[in-house]
């Protein structure tokens, strides 16, 4: 089975590094063709837990290097992701399309390509870049897949790569995954990038856990069937699992890139900002970071 990430970044790489360990034929498609000689000629190193693994994998700056009837995971930036689409929408060889972006955004842009099979997946794992082959994985989350149209008979296959240190789940309902994931990112994104502090801070600073639970309250008044199955210890726990982990609003804050925040909290807040008012407040003073640090 062929494999192409495109994008390598934190989340990219970490997900190449479990498929190429389980033997699946990864490929990365990158923006620099320095990253991509770094790739082929060094592989793809995960650091856990102080220890380091590195696995073998293709990687290519140019799109027409691109296997034949590959599964692609698009693991590039929400505002990459349409003009991405548009050249893959060409390319009569691609076999599915997997998005796995933060956020809602994605959803209706999945259903509307052309390309005949895709899926969606929600991922809550904690990953931090260290180098361009080099990933940390700061905590142990999880995969979960679900189709948009077409076949699952590509997204299945990456079920060989299962395991405990990278579980892969299976679902019937992708909208309401994806919701899931959005709210949990609500509650989290926001603060660690306004108060500038890892996941694991929101449960040990009073004030800042005590503002989750406020941002939480009010997602449930709009999303109350969604939140019947995600309860605020799960938002906890992601927090807990992810303690030494950044968001990756905060870490695109430090990066000095446009952060996510339309796909992550504009999407969700649309349509409720009068029984969502911290949320909201949330979302123009992150509008106000970007425009600033865009202006500096």
């Amino acid at each position: 089975m062929e494999v192409v990430i495109a994008g390598a970044g934190a989340m990219g790489l970490l997900i190449g590094s479990y498929l190429a360990e389980s033997g699946i034929s990864v490929s990365f498609l990158t923006r620099r063709e320095g990253q991509a000689i770094a790739l082929r000629d060094h592989g793809v190193t995960r650091v856990q837990n102080d220890l380091e693994s590195t696995f073998r994998v293709h990687a290519f700056s140019d799109l027409l290097l691109a296997p034949k009837n590959a599964l692609w995971i698009l693991a590039v930036k929400s505002k990459d992701l349409s003009d991405l689409v548009k050249q893959l929408e060409k390319s009569k060889s691609l076999g599915h399309l997997m998005f796995i972006q933060n956020g809602l955004r994605h959803y209706d842009l999945g259903r509307s390509t052309s390309i005949p099979s895709v899926s969606v997946a929600s991922l809550t794992h904690g990953a931090g870049k260290i180098d361009d082959r080099t990933v940390s994985h700061n905590g142990v989350g999880m995969m979960s897949i679900a189709e948009l149209k077409g076949s699952q008979r590509y997204s299945s296959q990456l079920s060989k790569a299962n395991s405990p240190s990278f579980p892969i789940l299976y679902q019937q309902d992708a909208l309401q995954m994806l919701l899931k994931k959005a709210l949990i990112n609500c509650c989290i994104n926001p603060l660690t990038t306004i108060l500038e502090l890892k996941n694991g801070d929101l449960l040990t600073n009073g004030p800042a856990h005590q503002l989750m639970e406020v941002i939480y309250d009010e997602l449930a008044t709009g999303y109350p069937e969604v939140l019947k199955t995600l309860p605020f210890s799960e938002v906890e726990v992601v927090c807990r699992k992810t303690a030494d982990n950044r968001s990756s609003m905060l870490t695109d804050r430090y990066n000095g890139v446009p952060m996510e925040i339309d796909t992550i909290i504009s999407a969700i807040v649309e349509g409720y900002e009068e029984t969502m008012p911290t949320l909201k407040a949330f979302e123009t003073l992150l509008k106000a970071i970007d425009e600033r640090e865009d202006d500096a």
